[in-house]
């Protein structure tokens, strides 16, 4: 299974191809519908030909890839219509490239813009599974937000004033493990985008125990060497600071609170400093 599991990550590679081409079918089938550019009509039948064969190897290394689990409802939705996009690509070039082409000429823009729409909610839950259900409105307007069952955005003025988890540590998490650790692809049965399900753990037990370092298996990953075959976050993937590493430790030490104010907590003073450079905002 290993060499299959090797092949499926090829997947995230090889599908910029399918989706290319979509994009370049439907701009040669809305101006072939013009005199004037009626000669591209001839390029038609190859670019539907690459497009089915490129989605159906890259649909191939999806399904490879899916199996090596740890992925929630936005793989299968990922997947899902990820294979629409095949199956309908695969239909159309086989109608475009046949004796009978002539016949079915109305259908090929409107099936462009199918798979251009397809292609795009497709990549929207892949979207997902690399930065999470949120990464699209994080910074939105609050009123998308809202849509999105999102809370307002959080302002910190002040260290004193932030809450170690939400404002800090969870940021954290958030933006260096949240791609592999997250609802819809929990890698190891891990999520780390909540305080609840990073205090859970993941399949091999707590990653995060109150007030020990030495038994926190998730400050052993970041502060491994990054050569370290161990080290986390994994696959080349932006680590943590150095001083974010000793927040952590800080916080993990105090007990890994939340839903308190870090002035409520005993802090020291080098590790003010060190709150106050992370945040950009006074003690």
């Amino acid at each position: 299974m290993d060499f299959l599991y090797f092949l499926g990550r090829f997947h995230v590679l090889v599908l910029h191809l399918p989706i290319g081409i979509i994009c370049a079918l439907f701009v040669l089938e809305w101006l072939a519908r013009k005199e004037k550019y009626r000669y591209l009509e001839v390029a038609s039948p190859f670019l539907w030909g690459a497009m089915a064969l490129t989605a159906l190897v890259t649909v191939t290394l999806g399904y490879l890839h899916f199996a090596e689990g740890s992925f929630g409802s936005s793989g299968l939705q990922h997947r899902n219509f990820g294979t629409a996009v095949a199956l309908i690509a695969t239909v159309v070039a086989l109608l475009r490239t046949s004796s009978f082409a002539a016949s079915y000429k109305p259908v090929f823009f409107p099936a462009s813009v199918l798979l251009l729409v397809l292609v795009a909610i497709t990549g929207h839950f892949g979207g997902n599974l690399t930065h999470g259900s949120t990464y699209l409105v994080e910074y939105a307007p609050q009123p998308l937000r809202a849509l999105a069952g999102l809370k307002p955005r959080r302002v910190v003025t002040s260290v004193h004033e932030a809450d170690p988890f939400e404002d800090v540590v969870g940021k954290f998490f958030q933006e260096r493990c949240g791609g592999c650790h997250n609802p819809d692809k929990r890698e190891s049965g891990l999520d780390l985008t909540s305080y609840k399900t990073a205090m859970r753990g993941g399949d091999s037990g707590k990653v995060i125990v109150k007030g020990d370092t030495e038994q926190s298996e998730l400050l052993r990953r970041i502060s491994l060497p990054r050569d370290d075959d161990e080290f986390m976050p994994a696959e080349g993937k932006t680590p943590l600071t150095s001083r974010q590493v000793a927040i952590v430790r800080w916080w993990i030490v105090a007990g890994a609170p939340s839903d308190v104010t870090i002035g409520s907590l005993d802090v020291p003073d080098e590790m003010k400093t060190q709150l106050s450079q992370e945040l950009g905002v006074p003690y």
